[in-house]
């Protein structure tokens, strides 16, 4: 757990840059909430608080636009924590994400305070460091991330060096690829994540999206914008590598890295919503389980290795 924070710590350090020092207390009161509910359940089965509710925290943080309101930020960690960490027994028997499912719960009950506005990033090289926020006034907050008016044809496609940097809107922690990408490494490198979801993941996704664009198919993005933007990324490296909710068969993370590229793609591009990863990884959570043991069941016939 503490490996993972220490991975998060360029993209927390990313969101304060680009958007504010309000970024960092949201970060802050979510791991404090998230906390508290926490040791109300731990309390009464006597166990400790673990570390993981300030990952859980942290990531919900920096998945959510720099303009969230603080009861939408704190209801969606309260559930997150209630319904689906503690409610499945508490740390290291949860079947989703954590703090996926928080953002996801959100996402439904509140769609304008996730969706409606984004504050644009600081310009100038000292960025956001001076400021509290960058939507401090109301004309200075955009109606749509640049992936979202690609989706619609309003815009064209973001030049590749701003998602690389993240000097664009988005969600706090994910704007600039380079920075998840370098937590990331960390992450796979230490084998604090496993690489074989993470990569199944970004190839299948990146190979699916170039081929349609190449084909014609709109608004499916060329590869390099659908991988470095829209917080792609982030949700390949840092959730869909949760070892409590992803397969635990080497064979089984692949196949579900596929499974998660695919549902990304066609929720993405041809659904109402924009954060179809998000929802990709929940229904890969949702089917570990059952892929595991068709893995498994596999080995054992001699098809597959585990």
């Amino acid at each position: 757990m503490r490996r993972v924070l220490l991975a998060l710590l360029p993209c927390a350090g990313g969101a304060v840059y680009f958007f504010g020092w309000r970024s960092l207390a949201l970060a802050l009161g979510a791991c404090a909430i998230g906390f508290l509910v926490e040791f109300a359940f731990c309390r009464r089965r006597r166990e400790p608080v673990s570390e993981a509710v300030f990952v859980t925290g942290l990531l919900y943080t920096l998945a959510l636009p720099p303009t969230v309101p603080w009861h939408v930020l704190l209801i969606g960690m309260a559930f997150a924590v209630i319904f689906a960490k503690e409610a499945f027994g508490g740390f290291g028997r949860n079947i989703f994400n954590p703090a996926l499912a928080g953002r996801c719960f959100v996402y439904v009950c509140f769609p304008t305070a996730l969706t409606a506005t984004w504050a644009p990033p600081a310009a100038g090289g000292a960025g956001a460091l001076a400021q509290w926020t960058t939507a401090g006034a109301v004309d200075a907050v955009t109606s749509a991330t640049p992936l979202a008016l690609l989706k619609a044809g309003q815009a064209p496609a973001p030049p590749v060096q701003d998602l690389l940097f993240g000097r664009i809107a988005g969600s706090m922690g994910v704007t600039s690829a380079l920075l998840i990408l370098i937590g990331g490494l960390y992450l796979l490198l230490s084998r604090t994540a496993r690489w074989g979801t993470a990569l199944s993941l970004v190839i299948s996704y990146a190979a699916l999206c170039e081929l349609l664009h190449r084909l014609g198919v709109r608004p499916v993005p060329p590869a390099a914008v659908a991988v470095l933007g829209g917080g792609f990324l982030f949700g390949a490296l840092f959730m869909a590598t949760d070892p409590v909710s992803s397969p635990s068969t080497r064979a089984g993370r692949v196949i579900c890295g596929i499974l998660i590229a695919v549902c990304t793609l066609v929720i993405r591009n041809f659904s109402v919503f924009n954060g179809g990863l998000m929802f990709a990884i929940l229904l890969g959570n949702m089917f570990g389980p059952i892929i595991d043991y068709a893995v498994l069941q596999a080995k054992r016939r001699g098809e597959v290795p585990a």
